[in-house]
């Protein structure tokens, strides 16, 4: 598909995934970043995107037809309740209408399942939205606006709630990024008793997502998931086996929270309709992790 299409978060964990599954359906990636060029993408342009002016700047630079906005609060400590959500669902809704005004015409934008009312297990697009976090009641605040707003600003919207993502190279913070650093450093990881279900998708699986709907010029909310609820148990085991160290697991030392929810899976008809398969099932998935993590210890001397 051609088209130009300006991709804000390109250092992020998704970043790179998407920008290669762009590519591969023949866009012109342009990356938006703070400060360093973006080695994946066709062109780079630089912009705090908190700042109106730099951010203005950045979207006549790109002359994009395209958006794809992964860009949000970075870091995982504090991220739900973190203040910076509010500046950033204000910046989102001021980057989809400016994108419109630059002559933009279809925008995918990255929400969450944090948005939906948690007490229902399985989650569609017409679930009821509760969020009980800061960070989801800024991405649906965001969402809606542009959900409503798009038809009179020229602008072909689609709202990604992303579910429960895992690929290389988490950062720490992340049920993987511990999991695989600690497994790895030989130490003991300390998990929760793993038995509550959530819908992962590979970060892979996630960028090709996110352009088959971007792509599919579908708008409104949809779901980006694989539709199968998996234990965070089987994770955590098959991890732990993969690296060779399940001995370093203890399962239930971390209490969950009493308002955890038992299962979270998305239903993805939605979703299917734009062709979309998932390619990693949860073991080749977190192979690919393991795989990636004993590379990156391998080629700084740190050999496993």
């Amino acid at each position: 598909m051609e088209g130009r299409v300006i991709v804000t978060g390109a250092g992020g964990l998704l970043g790179g995934p998407a920008i290669a599954a762009l590519r591969a359906a023949g866009f012109h990636v342009i990356a938006v970043s703070r400060s360093q060029p973006i080695a994946m993408a066709h062109e780079t342009v630089a912009a705090d995107l908190l700042d109106p002016e730099s951010r203005g700047a950045a979207i006549k630079a790109a002359r994009a037809t395209h958006l794809l906005h992964l860009a949000w609060h970075s870091g995982n400590e504090g991220r739900w309740t973190a203040p910076e959500n509010q500046e950033w669902a204000h910046a989102t809704k001021e980057l989809g209408r400016e994108f419109a005004a630059a002559g933009g015409g279809r925008a995918v934008f990255a929400g969450s399942c944090a948005e939906y009312d948690w007490s229902f297990p399985v989650l569609s697009e017409s679930t009821p939205l509760k969020p009980r976090t800061r960070y989801g009641e800024a991405k649906a605040e965001a969402g809606e606006w542009l959900i409503a707003q798009g038809p009179g600003l020229g602008l072909s919207v689609a709202w990604a709630r992303i579910f429960f993502c895992f690929g290389p190279n988490e950062p720490q913070g992340r049920l993987l990024g511990d999991l695989v650093n600690g497994l790895f450093a030989g130490q003991l990881v300390e998990c929760t008793d793993g038995l509550q279900e959530r819908d992962f998708l590979h970060t892979s699986d996630v960028g090709r997502a996110l352009t088959s709907v971007l792509a599919a010029e579908r708008a409104g909310a949809v779901n980006i998931g694989s539709g199968i609820a998996t234990p965070v148990r089987d994770v955590i085991r098959v991890t732990a086996e993969l690296i060779g160290r399940p001995d370093l697991v203890r399962l239930g030392a971390r209490p969950r929270p009493d308002d955890d929810p038992p299962k979270l899976v998305a239903d993805i008809a939605t979703l299917a309709s734009t062709g979309f398969r998932p390619t990693f099932g949860i073991r080749d998935g977190l192979e690919d992790v393991v795989d990636a993590a004993r590379e990156l210890l391998a080629s700084s001397g740190r050999a496993p």
